[in-house]
């Protein structure tokens, strides 16, 4: 087994701290005080992690931050910002896990993740068109099935939807331009789409369903669907540039 060298201690370990205070104190939840909504990054240094040092570094980190993380907190505030849960750590693990995966996967044809990712896209493209369409609908299945205490402004669901359906289309257009070139940067993104559709979209409205004991998965979905292009977008940006500035870390 190779021996895990002290810089790559170092970087998976200042990842990971960085992880933690993203995680848990840097993050916008809509309305406030809930987690309906909950933007955020606090997954990027695992994929960060997971991308430059391995799958298996990835995972020993994703577990260390979200353990650490619910501890740390507690001990900041004097409460726990939920009760510990397995499936959230798991969340972790895969934002760990599968982005070394993907990005090393040897696959024959260099367009695919190309063809991909356009047809992701399009149907985060649908979805978010469907949304500004069925704004009323959507507030109202969550002020019936969610919370009657929560009110939700329909011009911040409006905006929210902008940026997210301008992210997609600029997406398009970065697909467009570096279609000819290799496929590292069509590997991030389809990593980023496809962690945001299997955690956001699908595991957590499950865990949370779970973990209270109630039928709420398909009123989670709308808001979820609604956030999803954007926070795509802005896991993307930055994932692209930061990648090209920590890949001299690779070991």
């Amino acid at each position: 087994m190779k021996k895990i060298s002290l810089q790559t201690l170092i970087f998976a370990a200042l990842m990971v701290a960085i992880g933690i205070v993203l995680s848990n104190f840097v993050s916008i939840s809509y309305p406030p005080n809930s987690t309906i909504i909950r933007f955020g990054i606090g997954y990027l240094p695992l994929i960060i992690v997971s991308v430059i040092l391995g799958p298996r570094v990835g995972f020993v980190a994703a577990i260390i931050q979200d353990v650490l993380g619910y501890f740390v907190y507690m001990m900041i505030y004097g409460f726990a910002s939920g009760p510990f849960f397995p499936g959230f750590t798991l969340n972790a693990i895969l934002y760990g896990v599968l982005p070394g995966l993907i990005y090393n996967l040897k696959i024959n044809s260099k367009r695919f993740f190309l063809y991909m990712n356009f047809s992701l896209m399009t149907v985060m493209l649908a979805l978010g068109i469907w949304g500004l369409i069925e704004i009323d609908y959507i507030i109202q299945i969550i002020e019936n099935r969610l919370s009657v205490d929560m009110s939700f402004s329909p011009w911040i669901i409006y905006f929210m939807l902008g940026l997210g359906i301008l992210g997609v289309l600029s997406g398009y257009v970065f697909l467009y331009f570096k279609r000819n070139e290799d496929d590292k940067n069509q590997r991030l993104i389809f990593i980023t789409i496809i962690l945001q559709v299997l955690v956001t979209l699908i595991l957590t409205p499950l865990w949370v369903t779970i973990l209270y004991s109630s039928a709420t998965f398909l009123p989670q979905l709308p808001l979820r669907i609604i956030k999803t292009p954007l926070e795509v977008f802005v896991y993307t940006i930055l994932l692209l540039r930061l990648i090209k500035v920590f890949e001299n870390y690779k070991i």
